[in-house]
């Protein structure tokens, strides 16, 4: 009797080990998402660490089905609550076409089946912070949409509007009366107005590019390895470059300097 209970004891421990054992082993597989969100934070901070003037630092974590991407700009002219949700879903969208393959897949399709989201939030160097939340299904639609199927002309508006938001900084740089931007022929044109032509008559429009193209080689190198993803968008956007145009109140003398990108470059 003794030993029939001592085998049956003996075979429940073994069950019990052998059922510990095969959830041990299935603990060690780090779970899809789990393992990809490592994978995406080692890749992000790396492109943080090559944009150190742009980005200060890059987090990615995976928890009850929300996929988060934490994003920390060290740029002090970025501000996030001037970044609407469409400009956000644009360059996603971006990025996501440009990193197809089964690393991709594997991130949306298990979002798919855990109903859960992308949420990204991006901090400004001022302490703001916003959070923008794409859900598994919006990716798909993002892969797969055209640009202009992306809500192309909100997204065109809101870098329209942070590029204007330098109007004042070209204005006071140079003691202009006003300063404003427009988008005409492709180019993103600020054009300041001074009180008289004097102001500027001694300039030639090569010298009037060198001041502007130096400062916009500077600006864009301090993109760091975000670089081409800025010039992306723009390009996306058919903004094709700046031009800079100095008038005067009368409107009689004006000066006008082209930069393309290929100058930028």
């Amino acid at each position: 009797m003794k030993t029939r209970i001592l085998s049956i004891m003996l075979a429940g421990v073994v069950a019990l080990l052998g059922l510990s054992s095969c959830g041990g082993k299935k603990s060690t597989e780090p779970y899809p998402l789990v393992s990809q969100s490592l994978r995406l934070n080692g890749v992000l901070k790396a492109l943080a660490e090559e944009s150190p003037m742009f980005i200060e630092n890059i987090d990615v974590e995976y928890t009850d089905a929300v996929l988060g991407v934490a994003i920390e700009f060290s740029d002090p002219t970025i501000e996030v609550e001037k970044c609407s949700d469409e400009l956000v879903q644009f360059v996603l969208a971006q990025y996501l076409k440009s990193h197809t393959g089964p690393n991709l897949d594997e991130i949306i399709n298990t979002l798919s089946k855990e109903e859960g989201s992308l949420n990204i939030t991006l901090s400004d160097a001022d302490g703001n912070s916003r959070e923008y939340a794409v859900t598994a299904n919006r990716l798909k639609l993002l892969l797969r949409l055209k640009p202009m199927e992306l809500n192309y002309n909100a997204a065109r508006t809101n870098v329209v509007e942070i590029l204007e938001s330098r109007c004042d900084t070209y204005k006071d740089e140079y003691n202009a009366e006003e300063a404003e931007l427009s988008i005409v022929g492709g180019f993103a044109q600020y054009t300041l107005t001074f009180e008289r032509a004097q102001s500027y008559s001694n300039l030639k429009q090569s010298q009037l590019t060198g001041r502007y193209l130096k400062k916009l080689q500077e600006r864009y190198n301090n993109f760091g390895a975000c670089r081409p993803i800025i010039e992306d968008l723009l390009r996306s956007l058919s903004i094709d470059g700046y031009r800079y145009v100095y008038t005067e109140k009368k409107g009689n003398k004006t000066l006008t300097a082209a930069i393309p990108w290929r100058l930028i470059e």
